[in-house]
């Protein structure tokens, strides 16, 4: 998402107009669910993606009309074979797309473009809203809690409507979807060996915040770690005085030694950690059970760290430890995003 946003901040800046595309809604066996973007100018898709292939295509060429008539449009697919709208597909669903036109020259719109870079560089959430129910001149802005709304949007939306993912709100016979553009929650790594450093580029692709934490200056280093949203030298006996885990965020063990490890998972276990991994085989993982139960954790305590860590793909190499964790890290991320938008 944070790509999509610089590459509009290049265009503004040379002056292109663009066309923002979001599905707003789909049902179905569809390519991307509702939430899923790419921002496209005159010479084409310029970044993101609503699913590639027909539906994509299509997208682009309908881009072409909304530049031409400065003008914003929603549109619905059908991705069913032999029917009058379909696309050829085979998926079987319907998505709604919504073409939202920015141009260089509105102000707001660079406003609006500064607000959610410097709030991806601050890892501090803040959700776009986009008026669906008007085509042509629609609402646009942005909600932050330190900015309040920004851009040509009602300012009867209220907090509680601003939660984790996408939601469509009606206010006044107006509909507005409003999204969180930022994934919630940190990811503390612990330990920067071969395999948080072959982890940390993987995540940062996925849009995770990382946190790499160590003993040990010399792997805190931004030749070791360029990719890394914060590099912290701590005592890993007392994480707590230099740091605070919440209940979003990720903590994964990857340290150097089985006591680092041990002292570690008893720490976690004390904080609401969204989800806590701990590296290792299975007769380390075993042992780690066994002194966990001897500080006075129950079964069930222990059973909220992922030990071993990582999907069960066979992964034997950094890199591969990597793209398992990951995997995991991306289905508890999906998780959690699907039951915040059931409350």
């Amino acid at each position: 998402m944070r790509e999509l946003f610089l590459r509009l901040n290049e265009a503004i800046k040379q002056k292109e107009e663009t066309v923002l595309v979001t599905v707003t809604a789909s049902s179905g066996s569809t390519p991307r669910s509702a939430g899923a973007r790419m921002l496209v100018g005159k010479s084409g898709r310029l970044a993101g993606t609503i699913g590639g292939g027909a539906i994509e295509f299509r997208a682009e060429k309908i881009t072409k009309q909304v530049l031409e008539k400065k003008e914003s449009k929603a549109e619905k697919f059908i991705l069913a074979p032999n029917d009058i709208a379909d696309l050829g597909m085979i998926c079987g669903g319907n998505v709604d797309l919504f073409f939202q036109y920015l141009t260089w020259k509105d102000p707001r719109i660079h406003d609006i473009c500064e607000e959610i870079l410097r709030h991806f560089e601050c890892n501090q959430q803040c959700w776009l809203v986009t008026e669906l129910s008007a085509e042509g001149k629609n609402g646009f802005g942005l909600y932050s809690l330190e900015k309040g709304l920004i851009g040509n949007i009602t300012n009867k939306l209220q907090e509680g409507m601003f939660k984790s993912g996408q939601s469509i709100v009606e206010i006044e016979g107006r509909i507005y979807s409003v999204e969180s553009l930022l994934q919630s929650g940190k990811v503390f790594i612990f330990g920067g060996g071969h395999v948080a450093q072959a982890l940390v580029p993987v995540l940062k692709r996925l849009e995770f915040y990382c946190v790499v934490l160590d003993d040990r200056e010399q792997f805190l280093t931004e030749a070791i770690f360029p990719d890394a949203d914060q590099r912290l030298m701590i005592d890993l006996a007392n994480i707590m005085k230099s740091i605070q885990i919440t209940e979003s965020d990720y903590a994964i063990v990857m340290t150097r030694g089985h006591q680092f490890d041990f002292v570690l998972a008893k720490q976690l276990l004390e904080t609401n950690a969204h989800y806590i991994g701990v590296m290792g085989s299975k007769q380390k993982i075993a042992v780690q059970i066994s002194r966990l139960k001897e500080s006075g954790f129950s079964m069930k305590e222990i059973e909220r760290i992922n030990m071993p860590i990582g999907l069960k793909i066979k992964a034997e190499t950094p890199s591969e430890l990597a793209i398992s964790v990951a995997g995991e890290l991306i289905k508890k991320r999906a998780e959690s995003s699907k039951e915040n938008q059931t409350k």
